[in-house]
């Protein structure tokens, strides 16, 4: 089958954009280490801080993604807007948290606290709806409800890395064991849906969570099981030349869109059906198309750079000269006959992201095969996604579970995936042939 250029290039582009998890903040980069002189905190301090909210640096893709997070350093300033904003006295404050174990009576509330985040979230938990706590009478009661034992609930927790040390009050206990019964558990029936749905053998699926340090015995629930295989299938674009900076450049604009948006998910839905629908076209290049196949497909690519608030300029290079190739010259070719492709990424603001070369030899390799089959292999995921559950809210705005998915967005970013892989090939190999 020839490489259909343009096709791999609005894949490329689309998960260049991705926020996938993959990219965790660098603690080698600059940024980062002007942010712990900024709070006054060394790495290993900042660590330490992270892990008493189950935290770790590898949760967060950059330093503004810590920086949200974490919040603005705890000041006289805002402490007393704080204290306006909850109707508060500082005297008033020191007493509860002196009596909840949160401060010594002669310490200091800003020496406790790092954080304004931590002390507005802890003051706003204490001052909210009061849920039941958990005492051995409530506890029995509502393992009577449940129609369980202590044993199995400590067993259900441990499954999902937690313990019943790690709950205050019933509600919030109800809410996370209600979600983890709610999940498919790993059966041979389960497991060969599991594995029917995203096309791969018992023994392939053993050889890639190999690939990746894990084991099958790590699982108990299908949904657990789907978001590791999302994650170890999704594509290397390494090899495009993306620096840490521009990987950053682009996760920063995704984070500007509202990706929760109904309106957001319902335009992704329907570019995903048209890709899909593009997908069912019988070619191997664009002159196996007729016009009206082409024009949708150059709409399909237009509209989905507009949701994504991304504007895009190709050019053909060699030598070091570079010249302008529109979109619609870019869906006639099926080689670069010798040049390089360079592509710009920008926003709606005309900032640059990003730019890549793919190279004349890149075209002469297996590069966009393979990338075509990681993306087939990712699209299956997202039909799982249809039995996620995402967790309510707790009381006091405690954790969710901690295998809480972010549903929203891995919802999006499936749908991408399956649209991605639609739209490159309909053929595939996974492993070798079965």
């Amino acid at each position: 089958m020839k490489k259909f250029i343009p096709l791999t290039i609005a894949a490329s582009i689309t998960f260049a954009t991705l926020p996938a998890s993959a990219f965790a903040l660098s603690t080698a980069d600059s940024s980062f280490q002007n942010y712990l002189n900024e709070i006054g905190m060394t790495q290993a301090e900042l660590e330490e801080y992270l892990s008493y909210d189950g935290y770790t640096l590898d949760d967060f893709q950059n330093v503004e993604e810590l920086r949200a997070e974490l919040g603005d350093l705890l000041t006289e300033e805002n402490l007393q807007t704080l204290l306006i904003d909850y109707d508060l006295t500082e005297e008033e404050l020191k007493e509860m948290l002196v009596e909840y174990g949160e401060l010594e009576p002669n310490e200091e509330i800003t020496d406790a606290f790092k954080f304004y985040n931590d002390l507005e979230e802890y003051v706003d938990f204490m001052l909210s709806e009061d849920g039941t706590p958990i005492t051995e009478e409530t506890l029995s009661e509502f393992l009577q409800e449940q129609d369980m034992t202590k044993e199995q609930l400590i067993e259900l927790l441990e499954n999902h890395g937690e313990s019943l040390e790690d709950y205050t009050y019933i509600e919030d206990l109800a809410a996370s064991v209600e979600y983890y019964n709610s999940l498919t558990p790993i059966t041979e029936e389960t497991l060969k849906e599991f594995l029917d749905t995203i096309g791969l053998s018992r023994q392939q699926l053993e050889q890639l969570l190999a690939e990746n340090d894990d084991s099958l015995e790590n699982y108990t629930t299908v949904e657990e099981l789907s978001m590791s295989v999302m994650f170890y299938m999704m594509p290397d674009f390494d090899e495009l030349g993306l620096t840490d900076n521009e990987i950053e450049n682009l996760l920063n604009h995704f984070f500007t869109l509202n990706v929760e948006d109904p309106q957001f998910v319902s335009e992704l839905e329907k570019l995903g059906e048209r890709l899909e629908t593009i997908s069912l076209y019988n070619f191997d290049g664009v002159n196996d198309l007729s016009p009206a196949q082409v024009t949708e497909i150059a709409d399909v690519m237009h509209d989905m750079l507009d949701l994504f608030e991304l504007d895009v300029k190709f050019y053909l290079m060699k030598d070091g000269k570079k010249t302008p190739l529109s979109f619609a010259s870019l869906l006639k070719m099926e080689s670069t006959n010798g040049y390089d492709l360079f592509i710009e990424i920008y926003n709606k603001q005309g900032d640059l992201l990003a730019d890549m070369t793919l190279t004349a030899e890149m075209f002469d390799s297996d590069l966009f095969e393979e990338v075509s089959e990681d993306l087939e292999k990712s699209s299956k995921i997202v039909k799982l996604e249809k039995i996620s559950k995402p967790v309510k809210s707790t009381i006091k705005g405690g954790k969710l579970p901690k295998t809480a998915s972010p549903y929203m967005q891995n919802m999006i970013i499936g749908v991408v995936l399956a649209a991605a892989g639609a739209f490159l090939f309909r053929t595939r190999k996974i492993f070798g042939e079965k």
